[in-house]
């Protein structure tokens, strides 16, 4: 992503949707500024406390669609996961006003690969057990992600992971899936025992393996070009 975008410690990054932090440390202290904007309170919170002290790094109370950013100002916009949360048309125009005429746009997101293990939590994350789509989430705004580029060109970047899941770890990543029901709704548990099914007869000593790649899509938006 540096070298691709051509980063240096002049350049300003916005991460749009950044969630608690977890991409936005990267770019702490190697470059000039980078603005972590995410309109959710308590994921707010925790990214505020954890990125305390970098100097580099400023917590912004914003959206996608409305980052409060100054116009013409950034080098490059990262979003990972975060992306099927957005307003398409709303996020598209304040990405063209914030982003400068020959600024970057990077797009990250975490697939599994194991068609087997997609198929099983498909079982677990549906509308009769009161998960999925339709039952949590039936506005859900979606586009595919190459929409974002306008007609102009991207990289498309994939690069396989390995990791093995604990129990806490395991439903703790199901659970911040955006058609869960919230740990607080009685639905919750019945999810939860279902997930603790599959993962008690899947795992080996107590760890479950995941696989996966990590996909990013990386580009100049020709809207941003033709501006």
């Amino acid at each position: 992503l540096f070298e691709i975008a051509q980063l240096s410690q002049r350049s300003i990054v916005a991460d749009l949707g950044a969630g608690t932090g977890i991409l936005t440390r990267h770019f702490a202290g190697r470059v000039s500024q980078v603005y972590a904007v995410e309109p959710n309170p308590d994921m707010h919170r925790v990214a505020t406390r954890e990125l305390a002290g970098r100097s580099t790094v400023q917590v912004i109370d914003g959206a996608a669609e409305a980052t409060t950013l100054p116009a013409d100002s950034i080098n490059l916009i990262t979003v990972a996961q975060a992306i099927h949360w957005f307003n398409p048309d709303p996020t598209m125009a304040e990405m063209a006003r914030i982003l400068k005429p020959d600024g970057w746009l990077a797009i990250l997101r975490n697939i599994a690969t194991n068609s087997q293990r997609d198929a099983a939590l498909e079982q677990i994350v549906n509308e009769e057990l009161g998960a999925g789509h339709t039952a949590i989430y039936p506005k859900l705004l979606k586009k595919p992600v190459e929409h974002y580029f306008g007609s102009g060109t991207y990289q498309k970047l994939t690069f396989a992971f390995q990791l093995r899941q604990q129990w806490p770890a395991f439903i703790g990543v199901l659970s911040t899936v955006s058609y869960m029901p919230p740990t607080t709704d009685p639905r919750f548990a019945r999810v939860e025992r279902r997930a603790r099914e599959y993962f008690d007869h899947q795992s080996q000593d107590g760890e479950l393996l995941v696989e996966g790649e990590t996909e990013m899509l990386i580009g100049q938006p020709v809207w941003i070009k033709e501006r």
